[in-house]
């Protein structure tokens, strides 16, 4: 009984062709859906990076965590999973990077990260296998020996298209090609030392644990560059058009008005050039293809040792990403395009025969997968994670109950920082909830008003109707809700020691 957990960096849940994107090619992914069950639902608990992965591995809510931005230290990180399976007697590994910053209080004194933030380290329980955020010393020692020039061989060079001598001209940069063949890329790269660790692992005595490897993708994280032939994989005009319209450049709430005002003149420039954006988003996809073809190897590498069958496979992403939806970027905001994620569980026993090749539009939370690797183990979930298995629900169980909400936080002090230096940081806050019907935000900051959507007849998320005859109702039964899952989630550290002593 393996585990390969797979998470892709920026990753959008409509950008899967097995899920209905008309121009996307990712045939690897699809036939992995095909074998088992793709959850159309799934949602994101924290942008960006740092704090959702932080939820991801430590199954707990950002309300639980606090660690609100990347580089925001992470309290109690032996509360992950990987630290629970290697209590259990597996030894639990990592490709990659978690995103991870150290709680300074127990760095002993003299050690350089308790006087500035990193994000460069291995959650406790993990065994580094090989450490790869953007790019590694060792990847260009790679590239060195194979003759590529000194030159690109940075990380600010190996990240920059080979662009004409002349210039971009009317194009994008994203257009243009990697400096390298697509057999050097660092996605490549990362791959091929997956699959050295699959290959290593079958060679085990036979009455080892099974392996648990986490394997972290950049990709399609910017920044934006892809190699041939995946950056021409997709021909611009051809790419669906951003959902947004003219007058949210004009919000009238005071959030969307904050979110318009800071976007850089790049992002701006960008966001008003269609044709700069659809080629953006032309190459958003090429790196998304490459992925696909760098994990259709490392899969072939499963079934050709054996392994493929006895082998969980859970791919999902740490966050989504607006790509011009709204006239923003990024991953901080509240749209289903930042928050909603790719979620596909491949289970190879036998039970989960029910769902092999469903779409599943059940609501559940990134927060899910851990206790679903530890229950797919016959590992006891930890009494702080917050997350609900979804084995049973994979496996067809009828007593499976699903979710009815979600929930999403995001601290959005740095754009209003940037502008008010003396501003209260704690008061910029957001929370969601959002079901099938509803989408409901909820500021910590009284200037803010709530923002509440209705799903079903706006569900490009342009109407706020929280000011409605129709919205009051709803607004007050989901503000008693979000209030009731606050109250039960945040952070309850001593929590147990009222237990032990009651």
């Amino acid at each position: 009984m393996n585990v390969l957990f797979i998470i892709a960096d920026m990753f959008r849940a409509d950008c899967l062709g097995a899920t209905g994107n008309p121009v996307i090619r990712t045939p690897n992914l699809d036939d992995l859906a095909a074998d088992g069950a793709a959850f159309t639902s799934c949602f994101t608990q924290a942008a960006p990076c740092g704090p959702s992965r932080s939820c991801i591995y430590t199954s707990r809510y950002l309300c639980s965590t606090r660690s609100l931005h990347n580089e925001t230290p992470l309290v109690d990180a032996e509360d992950n999973f990987g630290f629970a399976l290697r209590a259990a007697g597996f030894e639990p590994e990592l490709i990659g990077y978690n995103d991870y910053a150290v709680d300074p209080a127990i760095l002993p004194d003299g050690d350089p990260r308790k006087r500035s933030l990193s994000n460069d380290n291995i959650l406790p329980g993990f065994q580094c296998v090989y450490f790869h955020p953007f790019d590694s010393e060792e990847y260009f020692e790679s590239l060195r020996r194979k003759g590529y020039p000194q030159s690109i061989l940075s990380h600010e060079a190996i990240h920059r298209p080979n662009l004409p001598p002349e210039g971009p001209g009317e194009h994008l940069e994203a257009t243009f090609p990697a400096n390298y063949r697509k057999e050097d890329s660092e996605c490549r790269y990362v791959t091929q030392k997956a699959i050295e660790y699959v290959q290593t692992r079958k060679r085990r005595r036979a009455d080892s644990p099974g392996w648990v490897l986490s394997l972290n993708y950049l990709k399609p994280h910017p920044p934006y560059v892809c190699c041939d032939p995946f950056h021409r994989m997709v021909d611009p005009t051809r790419v669906p058009a951003p959902v947004r319209r003219l007058a949210e450049l004009q919000p009238e709430h005071p959030y969307l008005r904050l979110a318009q005002e800071d976007r850089g003149a790049d992002e701006k420039k960008l966001t008003s050039n269609e044709k700069h954006l659809r080629e953006l988003r032309a190459c958003y996809y090429g790196m998304i293809s490459e992925l696909d073809d760098n994990l259709g190897l490392l899969f072939e590498a499963l079934m050709a040792s054996d392994q493929w069958d006895s082998t969980l496979i859970v791919f999902t992403s740490d966050h989504g990403h607006c790509l011009g939806d709204h006239h923003v970027q990024g991953a901080e905001h509240f749209y289903d395009s930042a928050m909603r994620v790719p979620l596909i569980i491949r289970d190879p026993s036998p039970q989960a025969a029910a769902t092999r090749g469903r779409q599943v539009d059940d609501l559940v939370e990134s927060i899910d997968t851990a206790p679903t690797l530890l229950d797919y183990l016959c590992v006891s979930r930890p009494d702080r994670f917050q997350g609900r298995s979804l084995l049973a629900r994979v496996r067809g169980d009828a007593d499976y109950v699903p979710r009815t909400q979600i929930h999403f936080e995001c601290d959005y002090r740095p754009m209003v920082l940037a502008r008010r230096p003396q501003a209260d940081p704690d008061r910029h806050l957001l929370w969601v909830v959002r079901d099938h019907e509803y989408k409901y935000i909820q500021f910590a900051d009284e200037a803010m008003p709530p923002i509440l959507i209705d799903l079903k007849e706006d569900p490009g998320e342009f109407e706020n109707i929280a000011g409605t005859t129709q919205g009051a109702a709803v607004m007050a039964r989901y503000c008693q809700e979000l209030l009731r899952w606050r109250m039960i989630h945040e952070d309850q550290r001593m929590a147990r020691w009222a237990q032990t002593f009651r």
